[in-house]
């Protein structure tokens, strides 16, 4: 580099000794050819003080400046997401990534979270006031989050409804309904090391594994298999879930099965096919202002079942088995000590 600007700067001189030359005579060519040279020896030695006082930063060195504040963390589709900085002003978008991030001991970062939020421990129920199902895309942004949890799966393009906060810099992190209690690990596990507390959430999923070994030792005492219907929602809107998801999941650490196993999913039910699966156990999550779950064992042609003639019909805290947080641990010692209250039962 500093040869080529020693060469510009000759030719330059050159050009203008030229010029002189051919106005001025043979004793200004003299002084100029004079100049030329100590020109070109100062700028020589400037140029070697510059090159030793500031020596050039290299690519390598370029990069890790760059990369400094930015993290790689693995998702939950196959993929990765950037972390810039740390993630101090968070937007829940369901109360599970609520409870994961209260979890952590990070539930102050939260500037806002839907209405389903508002009961979940540890949270400022003044915040849980957003409607995911009607977005507010500019209120959102507005409020300058640092990362936004959706949960769902991620779209891209003009599809995604989220677009135009990624366009403004925003993380958006998608939570995907989790399929079975290793699903629901592996949720906790990506936010906390998205905010940056990958120790508590190893010690949440630690937790979850205690209690699951604590139960699945127990369950080995079960001879008998009992047959489990699970409500999520009451009649005349019957609604279940079959394989797949983490409650049929819960069902089976506890020992049982569940009769609705050969099907795929969330499900809607009828009341036909309850009473020809004749559970031994019937247990809802239904829970609210009014309801009494004894209704279910007034239901018409239902005084047949063996768990409604047994007095086998359970009411259980609808959160910690509804939401794939940290807090299903209280769920599946709820469904144990339901299904199988001679081992379980306190």
């Amino acid at each position: 580099m500093k040869a080529r600007k020693l060469t510009a700067l000759i030719i330059a001189m050159a050009a203008a000794l030229t010029a002189v030359s051919c106005s001025s005579g043979n004793s200004s060519v003299t002084d100029t050819t004079i100049s030329v040279t100590e020109a070109a020896s100062q700028t020589e030695t400037e140029a070697e003080t510059t090159t030793e006082a500031a020596p050039e930063t290299t690519t390598e060195e370029t990069a890790e400046e760059v990369t400094d504040d930015t993290r790689l963390v693995n998702d939950l589709e196959g993929g990765t997401v950037e972390i810039k900085g740390e993630l101090n002003a968070i937007i829940s978008g369901a109360p599970a990534a609520t409870e994961i991030l209260t979890g952590l001991g990070v539930g102050d970062r939260i500037i806002a979270a839907d209405m389903y939020s508002a009961d979940v421990e540890g949270i400022d129920p003044s915040v849980c006031t957003l409607d995911f199902y009607n977005l507010d895309i500019e209120y959102i942004a507005s409020l300058e989050p640092d990362a936004v949890i959706i949960d769902g799966i991620s779209m891209t393009g003009a599809d995604d409804p989220y677009h135009t906060l990624k366009e403004a810099g925003v993380t958006v992190l998608y939570l995907p309904s989790a399929a079975s209690v290793d699903g629901l690990k592996d949720g906790i596990r990506f936010i906390s090391e998205c905010v940056d507390k990958a120790d508590k959430g190893a010690e949440l999923i630690a937790d979850i594994d205690s209690c699951i070994s604590e139960i699945t030792e127990k369950a080995a005492a079960i001879t008998e298999k009992k047959s489990v219907y699970f409500e999520i929602s009451a009649a005349p809107y019957l609604y279940t879930c079959g394989n797949n998801t983490f409650i049929n999941d819960i069902l089976n650490i506890v020992g049982a099965e569940n009769i609705y196993a050969n099907e795929e999913g969330w499900l809607s039910n009828s009341e036909e096919t309850v009473i020809a699966a004749d559970p031994d156990v019937i247990i809802t999550s239904v829970k609210y202002d009014g309801y009494d779950f004894n209704e279910i064992s007034a239901r018409p042609g239902w005084e047949n079942i063996s768990a409604v003639k047994n007095g086998c019909v359970y009411q259980v805290e609808p959160n910690p088995v509804s939401r794939p947080s940290q807090n299903v641990v209280k769920g599946i010692r709820e469904v144990a000590a339901a299904v199988y209250p001679e081992i379980f039962g306190e």
